[in-house]
């Protein structure tokens, strides 16, 4: 049974990023988010020296722009530190975007799925 499930998880995930890349807007945004964990990604790993892998770096940019912030990795120089100050507040506006979007998404999705669940229920409101 747990296939099953995931198979579902999988389904709606490629539906709804599906219907986000239909959106002509949103393409934008979501390249300019992802350019946005790119490119954060490689400037820690190139000049934080506590970050020495990939995976590490991806994983603080993560961090970092979802203002989680676990406390495992820190900027340790001054040129990261400044780096992180400006990213945060730009990168924080780019995610809640995408954020937002994807909320919004899902919820038109809920609200045809249901629709054409229900047909009857849209004629009546």
């Amino acid at each position: 049974m747990p296939i099953v499930g995931l198979f579902a998880i999988g389904r709606f995930f490629f539906r709804i990023a599906a219907a986000l890349w239909r959106k002509e807007g949103t393409r934008g945004l979501l390249l300019i988010a992802f350019i946005t964990i790119l490119s954060g990604t490689w400037f820690y790993h190139q000049f934080e020296p506590t970050i020495t892998t990939w995976v590490d770096a991806y994983y603080f940019t993560a961090i970092t722009l979802t203002t989680i912030g676990y406390g495992d990795f820190s900027p340790t120089t001054p040129l990261t530190k400044i780096f992180t100050t400006f990213y945060v507040l730009i990168g924080l506006g780019i995610i809640a975007g995408v954020i937002g979007l994807v909320g919004q998404t899902v919820i038109e999705d809920a609200n045809r799925t249901r629709a054409e669940r229900n047909p009857q229920a849209q004629d009546n409101e």
